[in-house]
């Protein structure tokens, strides 16, 4: 590794680590003090409270770290531009490609580090994290596997649900079993699906069993829609169902093939399964664009031009990039596509910028 080579990854580092601490601080903050109220009213400790955001440091770091990365290239460089060091470097004969090349492998580093991060323990720590917040602080008996198989108890009840989409808050294949003082059965409820709204969970196609002495069917009645008396949250099922962007890919993947299995479109789950391993290369351009920047002389005005550049490009690139999913999320394009356009497209862009760089 050349003195240069040293010089410009250790000022990227040392920007990406007061960049990323900085970040984090405010995000932790900020989140510390909405959730320690619910902490102190359950009776828990403020200890409780740290650990529970201590284990969401992975997913915290997965969702900033690409902005972090772009705002410490951009930082470094910029400093480097201001004290003319970029032009010294390029009078002494070095080309713009031997100051792009700490840049490209210090996002392919961070991009292997995003997957390994997204891909190992961020599900497992996640996990942890809301149990933490079902159990200890909301007090809810809340088990589930993935987005199904989800079983809940209260008091007199215990409720089973066969599948649960978050976006629509719309339950499928769910049972309640209602039982007296004594624990014994007096009423069973199936029903094909269900919908939250208006505070209330409405089912549909619905057979209704009450039994007397907890064992024999005393009544059948079928309805057709049916308002449900259920202590059950939509925030609370959707923390307790791991959302695509807390699994693993190979989670992800045994659970689109579970869903495709029993008969439901996986279209979303296939785009997210897409997406996860699209994000990490977005340190490979954005290392790229931020060197492309710098050696066109765009950052030599300091630090608040280079911080200025850098949101703006990670606010364009997210925006175009939600745009891209939504459509795959609709259907109107391929997954691969959905996941991969901004990425492909401001890579290209990225290239333009640096073949044209001076």
């Amino acid at each position: 590794m050349t003195i240069l080579y040293r010089y410009v990854t250790r000022e990227i580092l040392k920007s990406f680590f007061i960049v990323l601490a900085a970040v984090l601080s405010i995000y932790l903050a900020i989140d510390f003090i909405e959730k320690i109220d619910n902490f102190m009213e359950a009776g828990i400790p403020a200890i409780r409270c740290v650990v529970y955001l201590l284990y969401k440091l992975p997913f915290i770091f997965v969702q900033i770290a690409p902005v972090g990365f772009l705002l410490s290239i951009l930082i470094a460089l910029g400093l480097m531009s201001k004290n003319h060091e970029v032009i010294a470097l390029k009078s002494c004969g070095i080309g713009k490609m031997r100051l792009v090349q700490p840049t490209f492998t210090l996002g392919v580093l961070f991009c292997g580090l995003m997957f390994l991060v997204a891909e190992f323990v961020m599900p497992h720590l996640m996990d942890k994290a809301n149990r933490i917040w079902l159990h200890e602080v909301r007090k809810k008996n809340i088990y589930a596997t993935k987005m199904n198989d989800i079983w809940m108890r209260s008091a007199k009840q215990i409720i089973h649900i066969s599948r649960y989409a978050p976006q629509q808050k719309r339950v499928t294949g769910i049972t309640l079993f209602t039982f007296d003082e004594a624990f014994r059965l007096v009423q069973r409820i199936d029903a094909r699906s269900g919908r939250f709204a208006n505070q209330h969970w409405r089912l549909d196609n619905v057979m209704q069993q009450d039994f007397q002495d907890g064992d024999d069917v005393q009544r059948v009645t079928m309805h057709k829609q049916w308002v449900a008396n259920i202590e059950l949250n939509p925030d609370d099922l959707a923390q307790a169902a791991k959302r695509s962007d807390e699994m693993g890919l190979a989670e992800l993947g045994r659970y689109i093939d579970k869903v495709e299995q029993e008969g439901y479109s996986a279209t979303r789950y296939r785009v997210d399964y897409q997406c996860k391993i699209a994000t990490p290369f977005v340190c490979i351009f954005l290392s790229v664009l931020g060197a492309a920047l710098a050696l066109r002389g765009k950052l030599r005005e300091g630090l608040p031009v280079s911080i200025t550049y850098g949101l703006g490009v990670a606010f364009l690139y997210w925006i175009f990039n939600g745009f891209c999913i939504s459509l795959g999320y609709a259907e109107m394009v391929p997954p691969l596509v959905a996941a991969w356009a901004a990425n492909l497209i401001f890579l290209c862009v990225s290239g333009f910028l640096i073949l044209n760089a001076h």
